[in-house]
């Protein structure tokens, strides 16, 4: 994190005290963040931004914001137009395919050249021992009106930005990794496409991270004829200490086979599993299974949208190794939440390094 650019901060008008701590504490973080970057495309909204936090002192909620409306004018400069025309008007209207599609593009690009999205990491845990081993990255985009980061890809993958937004977002974890306490394993998520980039080995191995930290995790099922070419670009990397996780994987038998020949490192099941598992027996038969599962394949189990005590107990009954969730740590941009992860329990390894342990299995009725 660079240092602090923000003055003392003065009173707030217009909002209760349990309201702005919150607002503005988080703006710093976005704005710390996207001030971290290197990049020198990204050079002039930096530039611009500190120009911003300066004219609102005490206020970083008021210099995003401002910040905000600049990234708008990019997008509008990168779709070839300075302001809104009359056919604007009728596209909000008329919601015209083509121009949102434009719109859309604009806004990517804009991103892109203007290196607002920023990296937030999530604990990943241990559930045996309760240390943090690793950290998942997410990509959070800094833009006025949100969206998810799952609809900016989507978006970008049907403008024919996938790939680069998603190697954006790469560059962007790698960076902010160097500040995650160095033992902690870092998951980087990528589609199978981006892993068929011919782009993605050279960058994995010049990335400042060990390729033994690193954990790819396939954000989406493989396609046909995907499997083949997959496991020769991964073969190597693996060789040297790669790790690959499989996301929140399906149970029927094409993702069962996709997973015996991929032999993942870790098994990700998703909230769908998870959540109130403690009061549904097939849930928990099911993730058991899913336990055997990956010992008979060499993979552990992780689960992923923990939100409960009650769902952490029954996940670590039944043997599940790893797990992240709201309630064990939700993602954050802040460096020094991330420095408290290194807790002594975090050095005993990492996702992938366990002992195993026998699963355990539901109450009989």
């Amino acid at each position: 994190m660079v240092d602090s650019p923000f003055p003392e901060d003065d009173g707030w008008v217009g909002e209760t005290a349990d309201e702005v701590p919150l607002v503005r504490a988080q703006a710093r973080e976005i704005i710390e963040a996207v001030l971290a970057g290197t990049d020198p495309e990204g050079a002039e909204v930096r530039e611009r931004l500190r120009e911003h936090v300066a004219a609102h002192p005490g206020h970083p909620e008021a210099a995003l914001h401002e910040h905000l409306i600049f990234s708008r004018s990019l997008a509008r400069r990168a779709s070839g137009r300075t302001k809104p025309d009359k056919r604007d008007a009728s596209v909000l209207q008329d919601g015209d395919p083509m121009d949102v599609a434009a719109r859309d593009r604009a806004a990517i690009e804009a991103v892109l050249h203007g290196g607002m999205l920023v990296t937030a990491f999530q604990p990943v845990h241990d559930l045996a021992s309760k240390g943090v081993i690793g950290a998942e990255a997410l990509t959070r985009f800094v833009w006025e009106g949100g969206g998810s980061a799952g609809s900016w890809f989507k978006n970008a993958t049907a403008a024919g930005l996938g790939a680069d937004l998603e190697f954006s977002a790469l560059q962007s974890a790698v960076a902010a990794a160097q500040e995650l306490p160095p033992q902690l394993a870092v998951a980087l998520n990528v589609s199978p496409a981006v892993c068929l980039d011919p782009r993605l080995p050279g960058f994995l191995h010049h990335a400042p991270l060990e390729l033994s930290r690193i954990v790819l995790e396939l954000t989406e099922p493989l396609q046909g004829g995907q499997l083949g070419p997959l496991l020769d670009v991964l073969a190597p990397m693996r060789r040297s200490g790669l790790r690959l996780a499989v996301d929140e994987a399906g149970t029927d038998a094409a993702s069962m086979r996709h997973i015996r020949s991929l032999r993942p490192d870790v098994i990700k099941i998703g909230r769908d599993l998870v959540e109130e598992i403690h009061r549904d027996p097939s849930r928990q038969y099911l993730v058991a299974d899913m336990v055997e599962f990956g010992r008979q394949t060499g993979a552990e189990l992780a689960a992923v949208g923990i939100e409960t005590a009650d769902e952490l107990t029954v996940l670590t009954r039944l043997a599940v190794a790893v797990g992240q969730g709201h309630f064990l740590g939700r993602p954050t941009v802040d460096a020094q939440e991330w420095a408290a992860w290194a807790g002594p329990a975090t050095a005993s390894g990492a996702p992938g390094r366990h002992g195993r342990r026998r699963a355990g299995r539901p109450p009989a009725d």
